[in-house]
């Protein structure tokens, strides 16, 4: 018999799992001699104390999405080790916090209320979004507010969890939302956060094309000649640079200027003189150890020996996991790694299909899920420097197949006993997009 969990057991683990991805937005952090400390650290601790101690988790749920992170991370964990000791301990405490958190989240995957969960998070994201930008704006930051590095990060996750919303509201709620959604532009501009902007692009054509590949090329296209004449027309000199490195991004990334001459080239930003230098580096690096990559954090230390005389934005790790995994852990380490994305996909799919057939939900719906909530997890951390957040988010796309499943399973509950006479018409977190089944 399985223990029938309070309603203020499921308030406090809920509220746990969500603060815990809120953490990672915060702009806290302790510098120790071995590890950088989070406030997301301690709610993890706090999660698996909770779960363990309440009797909750008496029948422990080892999930596919659960056991598929385990074989990547342990690879991690070793290729660290293989660099020194003291490399390989401080990943197997980082990655120690990530397993908690993602253990407790496999636990509550079949408990957790995913629509209350998602609120909790929106309301999260734009309280940090709003302090983001009152702190730049008080600074006398009127464009570019990317001075606070983790806080930033909601320009980009905030546009990923209102399409998600977008998906399943109902009219009124759903005009509500698309005028929020037009709001939310200008901010991606003057915040000169391109990733967030990129991501903000291609859901909005996913959106409004119902996530039809075909039409979404179009859309997508139609999108950056916008941008083009946007940048003709912007009067403010960053915001116009920032455009324009998003519009013709090989023409940026010349570090053997900046490495000559002390100064960057006309147009270059330092993320992408930084980004075109570890491409140069990194390819060399995987001809020379193709299947077990040079190890864990390895890379970082290469340029620090060998290229101690470049200036110090140069000497950086990798933005983007895809890279860093192959750089540092060879074709094991990415085949595990993509391993996971794909089976999220698959899963995922095959769990919409299911709720699809049974009337919870309408075909543009399982279309656009999985274009909504994994390419642009993909992108960000395809774009993105390797840290907890990337693994948190491999945790999430990993098991969100559970946490999908749950939330239809839920919603039809609901539906079962608010209308036990009536299941023509069930929904999740709302009614079937209207037109979506043609």
């Amino acid at each position: 018999m399985l223990k029938k969990i309070a309603p203020s057991e499921r308030a406090v683990m809920r509220y746990l799992l969500t603060f815990a991805v809120l953490s990672l937005f915060l702009p806290i952090r302790l510098e120790t001699g071995l590890v950088l400390l989070r406030p997301f650290e301690l709610i993890a601790l706090l999660m698996l104390f909770f779960g363990l101690a309440t009797g909750r988790w008496r029948r422990l749920a080892f999930s596919a999405g659960f056991l598929l992170l385990l074989p990547f991370l342990g690879w991690h964990v070793v290729s660290a080790f293989s660099v020194d000791a003291e490399n390989g301990l401080r990943e197997l405490l980082q990655i120690s916090a990530v397993g908690a958190f993602a253990f407790a989240l496999a636990q509550e995957a079949s408990r957790v209320d995913t629509h209350k969960a998602v609120n909790i998070l929106l309301f999260g994201m734009v309280l940090i979004l709003a302090y983001t930008i009152t702190w730049h704006v008080a600074h006398g930051y009127l464009v570019g507010w990317k001075h606070l590095f983790d806080p930033r990060l909601a320009f980009t996750f905030l546009p990923i969890a209102l399409a998600g919303l977008l998906l399943f509201v109902n009219g009124g709620k759903r005009r509500t939302l698309w005028f929020i959604w037009a709001g939310i532009l200008p901010l991606l501009v003057l915040s000169g956060e391109r990733k967030a902007f990129l991501i903000y692009l291609f859901l909005t054509a996913a959106l409004l094309m119902r996530g039809r590949l075909a039409a979404m090329v179009p859309a997508i296209a139609a999108g950056f000649v916008a941008l083009f004449v946007l940048s003709t027309t912007v009067n403010n000199a960053y915001v116009e640079k920032q455009m324009q490195t998003i519009l013709d991004p090989l023409s940026m990334g010349q570090y053997e200027y900046l490495a000559a001459t002390g100064k960057y080239a006309p147009g270059d930003t330092p993320s992408n003189v930084q980004r075109a230098f570890a491409f140069t580096l990194s390819r060399q690096l995987i001809s020379e150890h193709p299947l077990m990559g040079v190890g864990t954090n390895q890379f970082k230390n290469i340029i620090d020996t060998d290229f101690s005389g470049l200036p110090g934005e140069l000497r950086l790790g990798i933005h983007g996991e895809f890279q860093r995994i192959l750089t540092e852990n060879g074709i094991i380490g990415l085949s595990l790694y993509v391993l996971i994305w794909i089976a999220a996909w698959f899963r995922l799919s095959r769990t919409l299909s299911w709720a699809l057939s049974h009337g919870l939900i309408g075909a543009a719906q399982a279309r656009l899920l999985p274009l909504v909530l994994l390419v642009p997890c993909a992108f960000y951390v395809g774009t993105e420097a390797s840290g907890t957040r990337a693994f948190v988010t491999l945790s999430l796309v990993s098991l969100l197949p559970e946490l999908t499943r749950h939330g239809l399973c839920l919603s039809l509950h609901r539906m079962r006993r608010s209308h036990p006479r009536s299941m023509r018409h069930p929904g999740f977190l709302a009614s079937p997009l209207q037109g979506n089944t043609r």
